[in-house]
């Protein structure tokens, strides 16, 4: 066991819009490295992931698990990243972002995570049996999500033409500008976040198991205002009446998630 002491045991990656987070656990699931670089095209992944991993000491032969968007929608990503890094590290698992943040909440367990950002989903269910409900990103947003808020905003001022040009990203941004009109009493934006709280609790419903108590992780930049997380509990306790509602905050990152999973890939049992 003295020798496992600072030995590093799993690897973690959580590949974000803006950053990747990388972090390296002992057996007793500590953190031993971290890292944080700048997110590069899929493609280039390899070529910073490498050097890195390779100057900690017994982490290129620790087992590696990658979470990145489009995991599985994007069937090419998968193959591409065990294909670039045979040999070079050893990966075991290539995992969705919405996997690793589900875990990261619930252990392996079961519950309901809602990530609302740009967009709007719910993952349902555990790790092997995920019921994915909402994402759908039709052309006005998913409703209730910040894209569907910021379009919102935008048509409120005028400016709906705009966010054709704008791209998801910054459209959704607009929707910190309606949530500072709301909480400073204007009606219209007062309004539209009232309807995005209840399309936002309507969507938890729709993913929570059919009977039995619901355990939830809110994850996603709508979730950064304290004000709406709160007005969303509410309106999902009240969607859910009857029910036994724990609301969890995620215990671990992202990446340290990936990171016991691959130890659980690695062994084939729980870490």
């Amino acid at each position: 066991m003295a020798a496992d002491k600072g030995k590093i045991a799993a690897v973690g990656v959580d590949r974000g819009g803006t950053w990747t987070r990388v972090s390296a656990l002992d057996r007793r699931l500590r953190q031993l490295r971290y890292a944080r670089l700048r997110t590069v095209p899929l493609r280039s992944l390899p070529k910073r992931l490498v050097p890195l991993v390779s100057s900690w000491p017994g982490a290129a032969a620790a087992p590696l698990a990658i979470a990145t968007r489009g995991a599985f929608s994007r069937e090419w990503k998968k193959p591409f990243l065990f294909k670039a890094l045979k040999g070079r590290l050893n990966l075991r698992l290539v995992i969705s972002d919405a996997e690793a943040a589900h875990y990261a909440a619930f252990r392996g367990g079961s519950g309901v995570l809602l990530i609302a950002g740009t967009g709007a989903v719910a993952f349902g269910g555990k790790p092997g049996n995920f019921r994915k409900t909402g994402g759908h990103n039709p052309p006005s947003g998913d409703p209730g999500s910040g894209r569907w808020l910021g379009r919102n905003y935008l048509k409120m001022r005028g400016r709906l033409k705009e966010a054709a040009d704008m791209g998801h990203g910054r459209c959704a941004a607009c929707a910190k500008p309606l949530l500072a009109l709301a909480r400073r009493g204007h009606e219209a934006a007062a309004a539209l976040e009232r309807e995005a709280l209840l399309e936002l609790a309507a969507l938890l419903k729709e993913a929570a198991p059919v009977k039995g108590g619901v355990r939830i992780a809110l994850a996603g930049g709508l979730m950064k205002d304290g004000a709406f997380r709160r007005g969303l509990k509410r309106e999902a306790r009240l969607a859910l009446k009857g029910r036994r509602v724990r609301f969890l905050r995620p215990g671990l990152t992202a990446e340290q998630a990936a990171a016991r999973m691959a130890i659980e890939a690695g062994k084939g049992g729980k870490a």
